[in-house]
């Protein structure tokens, strides 16, 4: 069975003050369009999720090409209060309405622009999500990467929304990532386990706040692959 990936969107974002981020529509569907065609040619099943309320031609386009593609589209309600609730909103907005995501017991979220070239080496170890939850904290244990976010939807719903629903604050600089990490020490205080990524991801894309270029060459992957080794290993031997 193909792993199912939703791709969370924004074609047309909510209004900002902030004019540094990808903000282009324009930008974003050729982001988006990258990314998903990548994905379904790789075999995976794709659910994209545009909070804008946006069908772009060229990305539904790929679904008749690869198949294994559902478009998912709506109005926020929620990206008012910032770009955090705005995704939390996609995920749930999935979750309930996806019928590729019904059929499956996990969550593998990819934020919509970013491309990972070694895709197939963070998800196969995995053997569909074995583990409640995958994920990658920082050193300081403040926040955790929400670009890629692996999870049983047991977790999703037990740990993650509700502690998204109470902590979640962008006025207070409490963000998506904040709130991610935030539900795992719940989940560990319970008894569960922690587990990383089985593999760092090698992130193609621009950056959406600052609309910079996040690439991984030769040399970039094989940096991060060596630190992220020795992180595991710090991890799993912490006595």
């Amino acid at each position: 069975m193909s792993f199912v990936l939703l791709l969370t969107a924004s074609i047309s974002p909510y209004p900002s003050d902030d004019t540094r981020g990808r903000i282009n529509p324009k930008d974003r569907e050729r982001d988006y369009f990258k990314a998903t065609k990548y994905y379904l040619s790789k075999g995976f099943k794709v659910v994209f999720v545009d909070n804008s309320n946006t069908k772009s031609d060229m990305i539904v386009a790929l679904g008749n090409e690869y198949g294994n593609l559902e478009y998912l589209h709506f109005e926020t309600k929620r990206s008012y209060l910032g770009k955090s609730h705005g995704e939390v909103e996609i995920m749930q907005y999935a979750v309930e309405n996806s019928v590729l995501l019904s059929k499956v017991d996990y969550l593998i979220k990819i934020t919509g622009r970013y491309l990972i070239k070694n895709i197939s080496e963070v998800l196969l170890p995995t053997n569909q999500m074995r583990e409640e939850l995958y994920i990658n904290p920082t050193r300081n244990l403040r926040w955790a990467d929400s670009r890629l976010m692996m999870m049983r939807k047991s977790y999703y719903f037990n740990y993650f929304i509700p502690t998204a629903e109470k902590f979640l604050d962008e006025s207070k600089k409490v963000y998506m990532e904040n709130a991610f990490i935030k539900s795992m020490f719940f989940f560990l205080l319970d008894g569960g386990e922690l587990h990383l990524w089985p593999a760092y991801p090698a992130y193609d894309a621009y950056d959406g706040t600052f609309n910079e270029k996040v690439s991984f060459g030769f040399l970039k992957r094989v940096k991060y692959n060596l630190y992220y080794k020795f992180k595991k290993f710090a991890f799993k031997h912490r006595a």
